[in-house]
């Protein structure tokens, strides 16, 4: 290409001012009229953003015909980066998250400087860093586009970010990372009680039963009775909180600030970035756009980042054949192990230009003021810090409630959700209170972005990677928050597909508690004993709860058949326990599930929280594979496909649920 754009030395001035504002050059260049112009520049002062996103967004133009107007402006010819991708090594001088977060690379050298492609204005300040990280005196600018720019920092950097992705937490922080597994002593300690129970049922069957069904029963009790008081904690603190927030409003006003608004403006809103990783999903992909679409959020401000697998051929076909808006772009992961959905996310992650970021699945039916919500909390908290209480805990991450657009399918769909009503409207509201650390959800997690990057994201090998990440939040001192506003998924409707979502979701959950009890003591001292009380009872707890309980249903049962046919001789004290134990234990849960689920849906699903005892055996089906394969197979990944009921409509869940 010939060099026809403004060179600019150490201290001249940027070249990039070029001739004419860059409506009047799009209507000069006849590629828009005066009344599209007009309808653009009315939406930017409503919403904010840059005029040249909303001319692309409306269709007036298309993304190249707003750069090549953009390069007449700035005086910095386009390139293309994929014709003419970057001289070899020079995109090496910064990560791969900060070439993007600029919005410039360096292109090519030339003679003591260095050429760079911009898609930003190159301003003085924009060259004087240029200079500076290039370490030239020289910058000659020119202009690409915002895509390929991503494509070539994604083949540039393409180590880089593949390491990113998959091993970094690993290996900056490898005891935070599930790579290495189970230490050998959390291999060893579970092989020891076995054995000790084997030896002790041969030498004394009686005295070894009475042992193991009392430590069954208070293990089961302190896990049933954490969440029950978590539960039952959100209800006598809502009119707390609000007594709060209305404290918080006349504390601004005593300080001459005006009061938050009520819905916070369009212009004020910042970029919100959204990720969709999405596997073998070709089936229910079609759905996204609508689903997204719906959301109230200024399309100039959103980006949307569908994360597909190299080898998804299907779903990329489907895809490119939906033709998404200029704000939804496919994001090909390269091929790596693990390949798990976490891989997946940071390696979007790094593309990501949003000041808050957020995972949402293929199928998901977001709440349309969800990301509103979100934004005007994390604006609260950070108004709380600042203003009302400076030792609160920064809030980075807010978990938005999960409900089931197909609850009346079947029975375990009613099963499953009454279990989430209880989890998402009282267990984790109840959690935040009380200020104990969150495990977090699959989806709907909406995190600060510069923070997220800093606790080195997902990790890749953990396969319920949201609750670790909930927990390592709560580690390095910052907080996790609940949001109200709601997003409608499918619940699982066959028993086998349950089981091995449930199977992963446990596994993820002990392999959580394995990594942040590899060095108990130290992880004490950090935490505190409100995080070892969430850890232990919790985390940890809730596996070995479903592993005990058929010990613990099946405590009456069999001390009834023990005593009346085979003279098992067990004190009293333990057999009203047990049986008190299994009552207060099953009755608490249904009561707490049943009350959330008529809350959240209707009577014809809280009903069958009664069930809840038959439920709990499918868990501990879950739980014992889960245990076998923390073992054999701790970073096996199984897939949930979804879709099976993707059609299915009830109008009177559909009206519960809208509340």
């Amino acid at each position: 290409m010939t060099d026809t754009t403004s060179r600019v030395g150490s201290g001249g001035a940027a070249g990039g001012a070029g001739p004419g504002r860059i409506g009047e050059i799009l209507v000069d260049a006849g590629l828009i009229g005066q009344h599209e112009l007009a309808d653009a520049l009315a939406i930017q002062e409503r919403e904010g953003g840059l005029l040249g996103r909303h001319l692309i967004l409306s269709g007036a133009v298309t993304r190249r015909e707003m750069y090549e107007a953009l390069a007449t402006q700035w005086n910095a010819p386009l390139v293309d980066l994929l014709a003419e991708p970057p001289e070899a090594g020079l995109l090496s001088v910064l990560p791969p998250e900060q070439l993007i977060e600029a919005g410039w690379v360096p292109w090519k050298r030339s003679g003591s400087g260095a050429i760079i492609a911009t898609t930003v204005p190159p301003t003085e300040e924009l060259l004087v860093a240029a200079r500076t990280q290039l370490g030239v005196t020289d910058i000659v600018v020119r202009t690409t586009t915002d895509w390929d720019l991503s494509q070539a920092v994604a083949a540039a950097c393409r180590t880089q970010l593949l390491f990113g992705a998959s091993d970094a937490l690993a290996t900056d922080s490898s005891d935070e990372s599930a790579k290495s597994g189970l230490r050998r002593w959390q291999l060893i300690v579970p092989g020891v009680v076995v054995l000790l129970v084997i030896v002790g049922c041969v030498m004394s069957l009686t005295t070894t039963l009475i042992i193991v069904l009392t430590a069954a029963n208070i293990l089961f009790a302190m896990n049933i009775i954490f969440k029950v008081v978590a539960a039952f904690r959100a209800p006598f603190n809502n009119r707390d909180k609000e007594r709060w927030n209305d404290e918080v409003a006349l504390e601004r006003v005593a300080r001459g600030l005006k009061p938050l608004p009520s819905r916070i403006p369009d212009q004020d809103l910042p970029i919100y970035t959204i990720l969709v990783p999405a596997y073998k999903e070709a089936n229910i992909i079609s759905k996204l756009l609508t689903n997204l679409g719906a959301i109230d959020y200024p399309k100039a401000k959103l980006e949307v980042m569908v994360l597909l697998e190299e080898d998804d051929e299907e779903t990329i076909a489907a895809v490119r054949t939906m033709r998404p808006p200029e704000y939804v772009r496919m994001v090909i992961v390269p091929p790596g192990g693990p390949q798990t959905k976490p891989r997946a996310c940071n390696y979007g992650l790094s593309f990501a230009r949003g000041e808050f970021v957020v995972i949402y699945d293929a199928e998901d039916r977001p709440n349309p003021s969800q990301l509103r919500d979100t934004v005007a909390a994390f604006r609260q908290d950070e108004f709380e810090r600042t203003h009302v209480d400076a030792s609160q805990k920064k809030l980075v991450c807010l978990q938005g409630a999960l409900i089931y657009f197909n609850a009346d399918y079947n029975v375990l769909t009613r099963l499953f959700a009454v279990e989430y009503a209880a989890w998402f409207d009282s267990m984790l509201p109840g959690l935040d209170q009380s200020h104990l650390p969150i495990p977090l959800g699959g989806t709907s997690n909406h995190f600060d972005t510069k923070v997220l990057r800093e606790l080195g994201a997902w990790d890749p090998y953990n396969v319920t990677e949201d609750a670790d990440l909930g927990l390592r939040v709560a580690a390095h001192g910052y907080r996790v928050g609940v949001v109200k506003a709601s997003t409608a998924e499918e619940a699982c409707a066959e028993v086998g597909a349950w089981i091995r979502q449930r199977t992963r979701w446990i596994k993820g959950y002990i392999m959580t508690g394995a990594v942040n009890t590899r060095h108990p003591v130290r992880w004490f001292r950090v935490n505190g004993i409100l995080g070892a009380l969430s850890l232990v009872a919790l985390i940890l707890g809730t596996p070995i709860a479903f592993m005990l309980y058929p010990l613990v249903l099946g405590f009456t049962v069999f001390t009834y058949i023990g005593v009346q046919f085979i003279g098992l001789n067990l004190p009293d004290w333990l057999i009203v326990g047990g049986t008190v134990n299994m009552l207060f234990s099953n009755g608490m849960i249904i009561l707490i599930s049943g009350i959330a689920a008529w809350n959240r849906y209707n009577w014809r699903v809280a009903m069958f929280a009664l069930l809840n005892p038959a439920y709990w055996i499918l868990h501990s089906i879950a739980a014992w594979r889960a245990a076998y394969q923390i073992v054999f197979s701790p970073h096996h990944w199984e897939k949930t496909h979804h879709g099976l009921t993707e059609e299915y409509e009830d109008s009177a869940f559909e009206g519960n649920a809208a509340a």
